[in-house]
């Protein structure tokens, strides 16, 4: 179920803001968010440990404009246990980044900032087994053993200390808003035109003087740097409509893949390919991964941070039980590249496989897994085999696997 609301309720407020300032204290200490869902702090730790390897240091800020921020209409759409809420507002997002030699990136720009935000369903009681990891201690185990106290930390939780969850943020970026790249196009441009003007003027025959070819050439220079400004509008407006053409193939496949696992939605097959990328993106060696089965190509962009944009079904093949799907992820990251580092929109394509048994394993975590063979609970994050009974987890029976990324 699908729902557009123009104005969040106040929980779900509560939980963005509280959201925003757990991410601010994770880019200053490394403190990961506790509203952070398994997948979400997964990629999170990886990602820092990806910049400590790069030798970056990666400071973050995102905070509210002078003028206020203005909310972003709400969305919601629901599962058979939860009920999941995108809220926003537009911020203002600082990234200062630093090598050995210094700052080598510092930018503020206008983004609208929403997070996804994950709740029960009221009266609904999602399944004793469904594996989750202890928001204490990270440790693996099943949602019946954290009510009971997790078997690491002895922690014990209720039910709403596990929920709200945040399963997905997006970063949508605006504009430069400190105006400093603007600034210097502007400048640029009025000097070039100065510059083109006088260099004309002797051979006009007296027909402009020194002072008009300044005019002249600062008049260009403005009209110049005001085209630039409407192209790159043009441009933004073509960079929010990637992936259009894709729509009529991303319908049928959905429609088609419901067929066999009446759980499947959109939102969480997207949440799931962004999680699968960072996987990918951050991790050192994404084949340690239960849910990765292919290295990174040769030429692979260094990806600092990458912001999620659209997707779109490229192909997809069914027989059986059995599905391949193609797609592409449009994303805007940030490149770190011959020690620069540099805003680049690029193009992700991935193959993702899954064998559908039945419905999609609501609420599942890559990191907290059941064994099929003994139940016992592990950390598939690290291990293919279950450490308990040895047998070898199958991660495409419950959920998409990676089988290839360019």
């Amino acid at each position: 179920m699908f729902n557009m609301e123009f104005d969040a309720d106040a929980s779900l407020k509560k939980a963005y803001k509280a959201y925003i300032k757990q991410l601010n204290k994770w880019s200053a200490d490394g403190t990961v968010p506790k509203l952070a869902s398994q997948d979400m702090r997964f990629a999170l730790e990886l990602q820092r440990r990806h910049w400590e390897r790069l030798g970056l240091k990666v400071e973050q800020d995102i905070r509210s404009p002078k003028a206020g921020s203005h909310e972003i209409p709400s969305v919601s759409y629901s599962d058979r246990v939860f009920i999941n809420h995108i809220v926003g507002t537009n911020k203002l997002l600082s990234t200062k980044i630093s090598d050995q030699g210094g700052v080598i990136y510092d930018r503020t720009e206008e983004v609208g900032t929403s997070v996804v935000v994950q709740q029960l369903k009221k009266d609904t009681q999602p399944p004793s087994d469904m594996p989750i990891s202890c928001p204490h201690c990270g440790a693996p185990a099943t949602l019946c053993a954290i009510e009971n106290g997790c078997p690491y930390c002895g922690t014990h939780f209720e039910m709403e200390d596990l929920f709200p969850k945040v399963t997905n943020a997006f970063f949508d970026v605006h504009e430069d808003a400190d105006g400093k790249k603007s600034k210097r196009r502007l400048l640029i441009l009025l000097i070039s035109g100065v510059a083109i003007m006088i260099a004309i003027c002797p051979f006009t025959a007296g027909a402009l003087t020194f002072v008009s070819s300044v005019m002249l050439g600062l008049i260009f220079g403005f009209g110049a740097w005001v085209l630039s400004k409407f192209f790159g509008t043009l441009a933004m407006m073509g960079k929010d409509l990637r992936g259009g053409g894709k729509v009529f193939k991303s319908l049928k496949f959905r429609n088609k893949i419901r067929a066999l696992d009446p759980e499947f939605s959109t939102e969480h097959f997207r949440d799931r390919a962004m999680n699968l990328f960072r996987m990918m993106a951050y991790g050192e060696e994404p084949t340690r991964y239960t849910a990765c089965y292919c290295d990174l190509p040769d030429k692979w962009d260094t990806v600092v941070d990458a912001y999620f944009q659209n997707f779109g079904i490229d192909k997809y093949r069914i027989e059986g039980n059995e599905c391949n799907v193609d797609l592409t992820l449009y994303m805007d990251c940030l490149i770190y590249k011959n020690g620069k580092i540099r805003n680049r929109s690029r193009k992700y394509r991935m193959e993702l496989y899954k064998r559908i048994g039945g419905p999609t394993d609501l609420g599942f975590s890559v990191k907290a897994v059941s064994c099929p063979s003994c139940a016992g609970t592990f950390d598939a994050e690290q291990v293919r085999n279950c450490p308990f009974c040895g047998h070898e987890y199958d991660l495409s029976r419950h959920d998409w696997v990676v089988k290839r990324i360019s």
